[in-house]
């Protein structure tokens, strides 16, 4: 059992802690889990030096593009293997 100071008293560590109402904003938390680097392997503890990593060696996040190009891609791609194998559709399996 885990114990702390409040208000001058000794209580019981409580897991969620009490809102405080204040006129200052709120801060937000990101959660990050720490992760190797593909590149480097060294390890990455935040959301900034995940973004330097991809910088240094050129990547880019999926999530950071705009969808629109890979949908077409898509499409494309689905529209090649609907065709007939003598004019260029991939051939079923």
């Amino acid at each position: 059992m885990k114990y702390v100071l409040r208000d001058g008293q000794l209580v019981e560590k409580r897991l969620t802690a009490r809102r405080i109402e204040s006129d200052f904003p709120t801060p937000m938390l990101s959660r990050f889990e720490e992760m190797e680097s593909p590149v480097t392997g060294k390890a990455i503890t935040s959301w900034r030096e995940r973004d330097r990593d991809m910088d240094r060696c050129g990547a880019v996040d999926r999530r950071d593009l705009p969808s629109k190009p890979f949908e077409q891609r898509n499409e494309d791609n689905a529209r090649q293997r609907k065709l007939p194998e003598q004019w260029g559709g991939i051939p079923d399996s």
